[in-house]
Formats: C-alpha cells, sequence, structure tokens
C-alpha cells in the first residue's frame, strides 16, 4: 500500500485496474445493500452504483485512509450498462487538495471503461483530520 490519500500529491495518477466483474460479486452487493428487487439479475445488469463501489473498493487496495477520515460527497454520471461478466478499467486520479479548519479535502475522480468506452465517472470527495495517520 502506497501510504494514505493525505500523503499524495494533487494530480497523482493511480495504477489503472481491469477487472471482470463475476455474477458472484454483484450477488453479494445486492445482498449487502438489502435490494429485494430481480430486475438486474434478470436483465444480466451489474447495479450501476455497485460498478462505482467497486471502483471505490479497488482504489482503497492500493491507498489507505487516515484515521478519522469521512467519505463526504460523491456525484456520479453513467454513461452505459455493464453487464455482468464484463471486463471493466478503473482509472483514478487525486483531482484536488485543500486544507481547512484541521481537515485535508481530497477529491478523487474516477472512471469506468470497458473497451475503451466510458462507463461511468465518479468524483468523491474524502475529509481527513490533518493529524489522522
Amino acid at each position: 500500500m502506497a501510504g494514505t490519500i493525505a500523503d499524495l500529491p494533487v494530480g497523482h495518477v493511480f495504477d489503472s485496474v481491469a477487472i471482470k466483474i463475476e455474477p458472484k460479486r454483484v450477488e453479494g452487493y445486492i445482498q449487502a445493500t438489502g435490494d429485494t428487487q430481480s430486475f438486474y439479475q434478470d436483465a444480466g445488469l451489474v447495479p450501476p452504483l455497485a460498478v462505482v463501489a467497486f471502483a471505490l473498493g479497488n482504489l482503497l487496495e492500493t491507498v489507505g485512509l487516515p484515521s478519522g477520515s469521512l467519505h463526504v460527497n460523491e456525484s456520479v454520471d453513467f454513461f452505459g450498462a455493464v453487464n455482468i461478466g464484463d471486463s471493466v478499467e478503473y482509472h483514478a486520479r487525486l483531482a484536488q487538495r485543500s486544507q481547512r479548519s484541521g481537515w485535508i479535502v481530497s477529491v478523487l475522480e474516477t472512471e469506468v471503461s470497458i473497451e475503451g468506452r466510458t462507463v461511468s465517472t465518479a468524483k468523491a470527495t474524502v475529509m481527513s483530520p490533518v493529524d489522522g495517520s
């Protein structure tokens, strides 16, 4: 792991990650969220927010969050469906950083693509205490 997000410079580009979204992973997400509708399974689709959650999960495997960090905002745009079994590629970068009243505010931008076609973008804001480690 490369330390924490608070240690990285603005503009840091994370290594791209490519994964195949397996049915078992989608089932786990659906169970964890308590979704009782069978729409996604019946259509063979990955719930859109699952795609973003998987991206954030992959990112957190490469960089930690300082103790006391808060995920305070997320904005997401979707441009296409992701089928169960699709191979997706995640691209992320640290787009902004500021410090206010004892907090480091970091903005992460993520793009999810399939064969070069963007299917989703996300912008997450994380606040970390300056003294967190």
